[in-house]
């Protein structure tokens, strides 16, 4: 396996790391946690439902908990298994979101967005052109993010994460803790140019550079876990399952 972007981090045992119990999401080692219970990543839906509840919503993308702030996507494992559990800390009434600067609703703009744009050349929108901005707005409902973003700390690898922390800030709670790595970025978009590692860019996806994969040699799976940024505003963490045996 050449990927390098494993969680399953082991801090020395003098780190100051947070408790499991501390948050309602703990990422530990081998193990990923939501108050106390296992995630059931790579189990099918009614393992999540027993968990969470009911879901609120269910769109093209993947299932939503709007009221915990979480969706999780099973759509490329052909529903027989949840791949993805996402943490949003903004939605679509944030800066960004009514911006259309979040990665799954590229281009999505509020009509106060547009409409403020449409201010700067000084003409007014007529009530004809407002409804026909209006009906090209596709509702909340049909997007992923939850209607409400998740405001707690969630414990990553022992460091805090949560809504409105920089990556700068992210990465100086890691350095608090002996063997862990920053979040650099993770060049996937085949630009031609290698900007892996880099802690500058202001939009992408971000994870540790370093492979833990031999922390829990007994498991037949993998986690990985990405921070995305969006114009620097952190959109969401990302628990991403991986079957050893898809990868043989």
């Amino acid at each position: 396996m050449s990927s390098s972007f494993f969680v399953q981090c082991q801090p020395k045992k003098d780190a100051l790391i947070m408790k499991t119990e501390d948050t309602e999401f703990a990422i530990t080692p081998c193990q990923i946690t939501y108050k106390g219970k296992e995630l059931p990543l790579g189990k099918p839906l009614d393992a999540w439902i027993q968990l969470l509840g009911t879901y609120s919503r269910h769109t093209g993308r993947g299932y939503v908990w709007d009221s915990l702030g979480i969706a999780i996507n099973d759509w490329e494992a052909n529903h027989e298994y949840v791949k993805e559990l996402y943490i949003f800390f903004v939605n679509l009434d944030s800066k960004v979101g009514q911006a259309g600067k979040l990665q799954f609703a590229w281009q999505r703009k509020s009509f106060e967005f547009i409409e403020k744009d449409y201010q700067s050349i000084k003409e007014p929108m007529s009530e004809e052109l407002k409804k026909r901005i209006i009906g090209r707005i596709e509702p909340k409902e049909k997007y992923i993010y939850p209607f409400t973003p998740y405001t707690q700390t969630v414990n990553l690898q022992g460091a805090p994460v949560k809504s409105g922390m920089s990556l700068n800030e992210v990465n100086k709670e890691r350095s608090k803790i002996k063997g862990l790595e920053k979040m650099g970025y993770w060049d996937n978009d085949g630009d031609w140019s290698w900007d892996s590692g880099s802690t500058t860019i202001k939009t992408g996806e971000f994870r540790e550079q370093k492979d833990h994969s031999s922390i829990c040699p007994k498991q037949d799976y993998w986690y990985y876990i990405t921070l995305r940024y969006s114009e620097g505003e952190l959109e969401y963490l990302k628990v991403e399952y991986l079957s050893k045996e898809n990868e043989k």
